[in-house]
């Protein structure tokens, strides 16, 4: 007969093996990709995506990337991404079209371009978004016309055109193949192949970069991210956009608010009926979200201790956020 205590143990067990790998949950709702986006200092509205209901989803867990968490789109099937590398030409064609703003990028014709829009109102006068790139066209067709890219393009007050903020430190090298790679740009490269990465199937990827652009605080942006296939439509890409990382400066005074993760403390977590959250200063407004993003609860308190019941939360991990007007903290919390 199994006790209580055995099958504590055994979910803890299992909730440890699976954080040890990445799983990923193909189709989200627009509203559960914009919620697991959404960070610190904007809003984000209208949000659609135009590709196959395979070829985005949510991510969790770790794996060779250096974020654990958010929502990947792919110029394949998402679901073939979280594996070891045994396979070198990991590839779907969905036999779509590609876009005409990347075929500039790459300088070759696109497909199977996969494509997210959607409005953003920031609160400062910057916005930052962290992600990571990867290509099953590493190493083989690193300098060839087969140059798989990706751009965050940005429209809106201050910015002629559209501006692509994914690029690499210093805002003037696009993210791509030919761009970033084991030779170019090399220190912002992992090498998936050798060895063969045991959690991720793309043979390369590219460091955690940050999308970074200056905007007029309260205004309206349009955000296009969109990555394809380039020269042809196989052997996939993909990128990884970090939970929560869409983010904003607060008040319009120049410079992201600090995000320091030591300022608030969990227990009991693991919690079975409650838990309660400290800080060393007034918690404001705390945020508990669930894995695909969708906002749970929300409380505002003044208070520096507060216990929180989980009865109505069913068993699984959550993010708990404490936002003030000073710092951003985020926490994990597994439920019993």
């Amino acid at each position: 007969m199994k006790t209580k205590f055995t099958l504590v143990i055994a979910f803890l067990l299992s909730f440890q093996f699976s954080n040890a790998q990445l799983t990923i949950q193909a189709g989200l709702s627009d509203t559960s990709m914009a919620n697991l986006l959404e960070g610190l200092g904007v809003t984000i509205s209208n949000l659609s995506i135009n590709c196959s209901n395979q070829a985005y989803g949510h991510f969790n867990g770790s794996s060779e990337l250096s974020i654990t968490n958010g929502v990947v789109i792919s110029t394949g099937n998402v679901n073939d991404l979280g594996a070891s590398n045994t396979n070198s030409s990991t590839s779907t064609s969905f036999s779509l079209p590609g876009d005409s703003d990347l075929t500039t990028l790459a300088g070759i014709t696109t497909y199977d371009a996969c494509i997210m829009e959607f409005d953003c109102i920031p609160t400062g006068d910057t916005l930052e978004f962290n992600f990571a790139f990867g290509s099953e066209e590493y190493p083989e067709f690193v300098g060839s016309s087969f140059n798989d890219v990706f751009a965050i393009l940005i429209s809106g007050p201050g910015i002629t055109g559209e501006f692509n903020s994914a690029a690499l430190p210093g805002g003037t090298i696009p993210v791509a193949t030919n761009n970033v790679n084991a030779v170019s740009n090399s220190n912002y490269f992992y090498d998936n192949e050798n060895p063969a990465g045991q959690f991720i199937s793309f043979d390369g990827l590219t460091l955690n970069l940050t999308a970074f652009a200056v905007v007029v605080p309260s205004a309206t942006y349009h955000f296009k991210i969109a990555l394809a296939d380039a020269g042809d439509g196989v052997y996939d890409s993909g990128v990884f956009l970090e939970a929560f990382s869409f983010r904003s400066n607060e008040g319009g005074g120049s410079g992201i608010k600090s995000i320091d993760n030591s300022l608030i403390k969990i227990f009991p977590n693991p919690a079975s009926d409650h838990f309660t959250l400290t800080s060393a200063q007034p918690l404001n407004q705390i945020r508990i979200i669930n894995l695909t993003g969708d906002l749970i609860h929300e409380y505002l308190t003044e208070e520096k201790y507060f216990q929180i019941s989980t009865n109505d939360l069913s068993s699984g991990v959550y993010f708990v956020e404490s936002i003030s007007s000073d710092n951003y903290s985020i926490c994990k919390l597994i439920v019993l």
